[in-house]
């Protein structure tokens, strides 16, 4: 019993040392994209950015994406997106529900194999 307990306090002590449980040192923020709300879902798609995408964000709002159901996601980042431009300005709204919008970050887990 008393190894276990050793052992378990120096796996702790470790792990506690090198960050192993530590998230914040595996995000990287992609930004400075030349993407928009048309094109975002391609984007996670050929980039295999699928199972590692954390949130998105534009000018207005970001959302957490779940990698699970990222169709969905996209599709209620949108609508959440627009819904609050139509709460600011009508036409901008109306341009974004048709062009697109501007997608400003992605952020990523890059420990996630």
């Amino acid at each position: 019993m008393k190894k276990f307990l050793i052992t378990g306090i120096l796996l702790i002590c470790f792990a506690n040392q090198t960050n192993a449980f530590d998230i914040k040192n595996c995000i990287e923020e992609i930004s400075n994209l030349q993407i928009n709300s048309k094109n975002i879902l391609s984007y996670i798609k050929e980039n295999h950015l699928t199972d590692k995408i954390m949130s998105i964000c534009s000018s207005v709002t970001c959302k957490n994406i779940n990698g699970a159901n990222i169709e969905q996601e996209i599709k209620d980042f949108i609508k959440q997106n627009i819904a609050l431009l139509k709460n600011k300005d009508l036409e901008s709204a109306l341009e974004a529900e048709l062009k697109g919008f501007r997608i400003d970050k992605i952020s990523i887990n890059e420990c996630k194999n």
